[in-house]
Order: C-alpha cells, then sequence, then structure tokens
C-alpha cells in the first residue's frame, strides 16, 4: 500500500507542471478571443509569454527538455506557433537548442531529404530543371559574394524547390516542422571555415544528380547533411563553451 501511494505521488509530481503549463496557457487563450487568432498571434500572444512565464515561475524547471510536440498539446496550438516561439524563446536565452536534439533532427532531415531528392530524380521535368538551375545560381553569386547570409536564403529556396518537386505534401510538411531549430546554427556554420562552399559543392552535385535521374543521389544527400549535421553541432559546443 505504502509502495502505491509513493507511486502516485511521484506521479503527481510529474503531472503537476503539465497541469501548470496548460493552466498558464488557458489564461493567455482566454486573452486571445476577442482577437482573430492567426498563427503569428498564438506565437506572441499565447505560447512566448506562456513559456516564458513558466520558466521564469519555475513550472518549467531549468535543463527541462521540451517536447515542441507535447508541448503544442499542452497549450492547446498547433507546430507553426510552437516552432516560432521556440526560435523566439532561444534568441532571449530562455531555451536553448542542444547537440542531441540536432543529432536527432538530422537523422530524421536525412531520411526525409533522401526520400525527396529520390523523388524530384524520378520525378525532374523541363520545368524543375530549370527552378533548380535558377537557385543555384543564387547560390553562386553568393558564395563568390562571401555573402553566408544571403546563400542560407538561397539554399532554403533550393530546399523548398526540392520538396516541391518531390511532390508529397506530408513529407513537406514533416520537413518543415524539423528546419526552424536549426537554422539559427547553419546561419553561423556557413560563416566558417569553407563550410559555404563545401555546402555549394555537393549542392551542385545533387543537383545534377536529380536532372539526370542519378542513382546516386541519395548518397549525395546524406553526405551533404552529415557536413552539415557535424558544422551544426561544433557551433554549437562553441556556444555552450565546449
Amino acid at each position: 500500500m505504502a509502495s502505491a501511494t509513493k507511486r502516485a505521488q511521484a506521479a503527481n509530481l510529474v503531472e503537476a507542471p503539465e497541469r501548470a503549463l496548460e493552466a498558464i496557457g488557458r489564461k493567455y487563450h482566454s486573452k486571445m478571443r476577442t482577437l482573430d487568432a492567426s498563427s503569428d498571434s498564438l506565437s506572441d500572444g499565447v505560447v512566448v509569454p506562456a513559456l516564458r512565464e513558466a520558466i521564469v515561475e519555475g513550472v518549467l524547471a531549468p535543463g527541462s527538455r521540451l517536447s515542441e510536440v507535447q508541448v503544442a498539446k499542452q497549450l492547446d496550438v498547433s507546430r507553426t506557433p510552437m516552432r516560432e516561439a521556440f526560435a523566439q524563446l532561444e534568441r532571449e536565452g530562455l531555451v536553448t537548442v542542444v547537440a542531441r536534439d540536432v543529432a536527432e533532427i538530422y537523422t530524421v532531415r536525412t531520411a526525409l531529404e533522401c526520400l525527396a531528392v529520390q523523388l524530384c530524380a524520378e520525378n525532374i521535368t523541363t520545368l524543375g530543371r530549370a527552378q533548380l538551375e535558377d537557385v543555384i545560381g543564387e547560390m553562386r553569386a553568393n558564395v563568390a559574394a562571401n555573402d553566408p547570409a544571403a546563400y542560407v536564403d538561397a539554399l532554403d529556396r533550393f530546399y523548398s524547390i526540392v520538396m516541391t518537386l518531390a511532390d508529397n505534401r506530408t513529407l513537406h510538411a514533416t520537413h518543415a516542422s524539423l528546419m526552424g531549430p536549426v537554422r539559427r546554427l547553419r546561419r553561423i556554420a556557413m560563416a566558417r571555415g569553407g563550410r559555404m562552399r563545401a555546402s555549394f559543392e555537393q549542392a551542385v552535385k545533387i543537383k545534377d544528380a536529380i536532372a539526370t535521374g542519378d542513382k546516386r543521389v541519395q548518397d549525395l544527400m546524406r553526405e551533404q547533411l552529415r557536413g552539415a549535421c557535424e558544422a551544426a553541432t561544433a557551433v554549437l559546443k562553441e556556444t555552450e563553451g565546449g
């Protein structure tokens, strides 16, 4: 009986922060009821202030691991405002992306993007080839100008085109949900040690493989993401003082 009581008490301790966060979320939702709550307003009006309050008030203990899916459920929002809120709170220094998160994200990205490039290579059209050539031209100009910020914007468009040409809505949506946490790290990494040029040269190989239906296209994408993950992890470890 005593052991059952202890288990119940332990379960209550685990559930208490979850219930408290849900209550905080309901409070901010009530303030939004008279507004037209778009994704942007939900991020600014509910998710950011709710998480900020939970962190400052100790509802979420230092070092707590936040699951985007779980917190979205607790705050009764979709994952789009969650991604925006996490990015904002990261800029404020209230949440951080940790190396394990980056490794997990890139593991899933590799699976998704390897599938995407394979689908592109199998179904590439004349228009698709032109779109890829166009964005590669932008990326080449950014490398020549040594402009990492503009290069990352063009690289985002490259991946967006790949996902569009893959023509799979579930794949596209799942991929989009992963991108927020790594964008800041990627922007920093691209400014360092030849990463931008290495990324571009590999992107050209991927583009050529898609255009010609080369069976090596998945291997080329896998190699690109391996380098990207290593660069992002290195940036994160420097930020953490590791």
